[in-house]
Parts: structure tokens; C-alpha cells; sequence
């Protein structure tokens, strides 16, 4: 795969599923992947961010909010319409619609997933602003909102139900800025394996402290559960480093390419795998652990997503610009 680096779709498509897998319920799962689960998804996010005009932002703008709210509002308003149907009751329609439209922490269950698609977008809009200045004052920035974000977790501010999550986007932005800012750096420190040795250890000492029940660590961006301000950016991206090497590696191997056109075409799965597994396992009385949940969580949407590939409005409505898969070559990722 020429273009865009393919072992950054590799990432993509395992960050999915690994999505997928820590929704499934299995709590010491869910800790584990939680380490490095979602900063991986914002740093590989701003791996594929590019600098925009101060002239452009706010045509710019104006397309990202489209490019997520759109499939947002469809996904939400078919998921209601779903839920009313299970549920036999249609005034559960419009309540649904108040949540998602103030969004973040108020959503669960059949919604879970939504709230990172408000907070990704807030952190592209900040980003998209943030890249007319220079390095020195974004790096400033992202700090105070590094600080800040702790300073919400470790309070009373922690339990408000902030619209659209906006406050764990200090957070994520963090993880974000990091993939953009140092893209360059990271594709070199991937071709020459300088990071991989020490980020393991890093890693496996942590994983060694938690297993022992020497040290807890958690980390969770949704709920806001980060309260080691050095830890909090250290672990996760350490554990980040891990997998984005093996990813590398991996893209050497035909066999990830199915893994990378994965990596294109997360929407469907993000959004769909939990209301499918909820439908699978309590609408039709199905009972299966991790594994199956992973798959069917996968591949259920996957198949959806081809069958709405076939319509040029479902197309543009459930799967946005890029489609099924990448049908041209992209362009190669920018270096800085």
C-alpha cells in the first residue's frame, strides 16, 4: 500500500477492534486496553492532521463539523427509532434525541460510543486553530489544557456532565497534538526501533505493579478518570509506542491487509458494535464472552456497511466521503 503509510491503516483497523473488545464487558480487559485504547485512536488521529490557513478555518471548519455531525445525527436518530422499537415505547425517542444532541457522559448503553465523535471533533477544531501559530505557543497551549483536564478529573468538576464531553478534549488533545506535532520524529524512531525496547519495558513494569496489586493504574477518558499527571501521558504512550511498532512491522505481511482496510472504514463499526451486540445478546437471548463479541461487534457492521456501500445516499449519509474502503490512493502523509 503506496500513499498514506499503511501501517498507520493497520493501527487504525487494530484500534477498532480493540474498541470493540473493551466494550465487551470483560472488566480486567477493559482496564488493560483502557491504558492506551483511546490515546492511541486521538494520537493516530493527528498523525493524518495537516495545518490549516487562518484564511480557510472557518470554511474548514464548517466541513469538519459536517463530516462528523452528519453521520452522528444518522446514526443517533436510526439507533432511537431502534431503541423505541425494542423497547415498545416511542416517547423514548425524543428523550434519546436531548441526549445526543448535549451528548458526552449523559450517554450510555446503545449510545456509549458518542461521545468520542463530539470530543474528536472539539479537538480538530482546537488543533485546526491552533496550527496558524507557532510550535512554542501550541505547545503551551496543550499543556494548560493538559493541566486543566487534571485539575477537572481530580475535582468536583470531574461529575458534571460537560456537552459533548468538551472537557476530556484537553485531554485528548494531548495525545493528539503529539501525533501531529511529531509525526516525522515517530516514523524515523519507527524505522529504527529506538523507542520500541524502552517503551516495552515501560509497559510490562506497569502491567507487572497492577498484576501484583502493588500499584493500581487506571486510566479512563470518557469518565474522566485520570489523576496522575505524569503517569496519565507517560503509560499511555508508552504503550502507544508498543503497538504502533508492531504495527510497522506487521504492515510488511500481506496478511494485514485486511487489518488496514479495516483501518478505513472504523465509522460503521464505532458506531453499530455495541447496539448489534446489545440486539445479539438481549433482543435474541444469545450468550457468548470477548471473542464472539469482538467478531460479531466487527464484521456485523462491516457487512451492513457494504450492503449501505451499494446506495449513493446511504453512502454519503452512514459512511461519509471516503465510502467502503479507499478507492483512490491517498495522499502521503505530510512530515513536519
Amino acid at each position: 500500500m503506496k500513499g498514506r503509510k499503511k501501517w498507520i491503516d493497520v493501527a487504525r483497523g487494530l484500534s477498532i477492534i480493540l474498541v470493540v473488545m473493551g466494550h465487551s464487558g470483560n472488566d480486567v480487559i477493559d482496564r488493560y486496553l483502557g491504558w492506551f485504547r483511546m490515546p492511541l485512536f486521538f494520537l493516530v488521529s493527528g498523525l493524518l492532521f495537516k495545518a490549516v490557513a487562518p484564511e480557510d478555518y472557518l470554511k474548514w471548519a464548517v466541513k469538519r463539523i459536517k463530516f462528523f455531525m452528519v453521520p452522528y445525527a444518522v446514526y443517533g436518530v436510526c439507533i432511537a427509532f431502534l431503541v423505541a422499537f425494542y423497547l415498545k415505547d416511542p416517547m423514548s425517542i425524543p428523550h434519546d434525541f436531548l441526549l445526543l444532541a448535549y451528548g458526552g457522559t449523559v450517554l450510555g448503553g446503545w449510545y456509549g460510543v458518542f461521545w468520542f465523535i463530539t470530543c474528536l471533533l472539539l479537538v480538530h477544531l482546537l488543533m485546526g486553530f491552533l496550527s496558524r501559530y507557532s510550535f512554542r505557543k501550541q505547545l503551551l497551549v496543550v499543556i494548560v489544557c493538559y493541566g486543566v483536564a487534571h485539575i477537572v478529573s481530580m475535582t468536583q468538576m470531574a461529575k458534571w456532565d460537560i456537552p459533548w464531553n468538551a472537557d476530556v478534549a484537553l485531554m485528548a488533545i494531548v495525545y493528539f497534538f503529539v501525533g501531529y506535532t511529531y509525526k516525522s520524529h515517530l516514523h524515523e524512531w519507527l524505522e529504527r526501533k529506538v523507542a520500541f525496547i524502552p517503551a516495552l519495558l515501560v509497559w510490562a513494569t506497569v502491567i507487572m505493579l497492577n498484576v501484583t496489586g502493588i500499584w493500581d493504574f487506571r486510566i479512563d477518558m470518557k469518565m474522566k478518570g485520570y489523576t496522575q499527571p505524569v503517569l496519565d501521558l507517560l503509560i499511555p504512550l508508552a504503550c502507544v509506542l508498543v503497538v504502533l511498532q508492531l504495527c510497522y512491522w506487521s504492515s510488511q505481511w500481506r496478511a494485514t491487509n485486511a487489518l488496514a482496510f479495516l483501518g478505513s472504514i472504523t465509522i460503521t463499526i464505532m458506531y453499530l458494535h455495541v447496539p448489534v451486540n446489545i440486539l445479539f445478546k438481549y433482543g435474541i437471548g444469545l450468550e457468548y464472552g470477548t471473542l464472539v463479541y469482538t467478531v460479531v461487534g466487527v464484521l456485523v457492521p462491516l457487512a451492513l456497511a457494504w450492503i449501505m456501500s451499494k446506495s449513493t445516499i446511504l453512502t454519503v449519509l452512514f459512511l461519509g466521503q471516503q465510502g467502503f474502503g479507499r478507492k483512490t490512493k491517498p495522499a502521503p502523509i505530510q512530515m513536519q
